[in-house]
C-alpha cells in the first residue's frame, strides 16, 4: 500500500497537463520580458557611457531570456 500511493499521485499528476505551474511561470516570464525588454534596449543603445562589448553583453542577457522562454513554450 506505501508503495501504490505515490505511484497513483504520480500518475494523477501526470494526467493534469493542463495544469501546470511551469506554464504559467513561462506565461508570467513572457509578460515580464514583453514589459521590460523594449524599454532595457532602448536604455543600452542610448547610453552613451556602455562601450560595445558592454552593450553586447546586454542584448545577449535579452537574446538569452527570450530563447529560455521560448524553449520551455509548449506548442499546442
Amino acid at each position: 500500500m506505501k508503495k501504490a500511493l505515490p505511484v497513483a499521485a504520480l500518475v494523477l499528476l501526470s494526467a493534469c497537463e493542463g495544469i501546470s505551474v511551469a506554464d504559467a511561470y513561462v506565461k508570467a516570464d513572457r509578460m515580464t520580458y514583453e514589459a521590460i525588454a523594449p524599454s532595457y534596449r532602448a536604455y543600452v543603445e542610448a547610453d552613451e557611457n556602455l562601450d560595445e562589448p558592454s552593450k553586447q553583453s546586454r542584448y545577449r542577457l535579452l537574446q538569452t531570456w527570450e530563447l529560455r522562454i521560448n524553449s520551455n513554450t509548449k506548442n499546442k
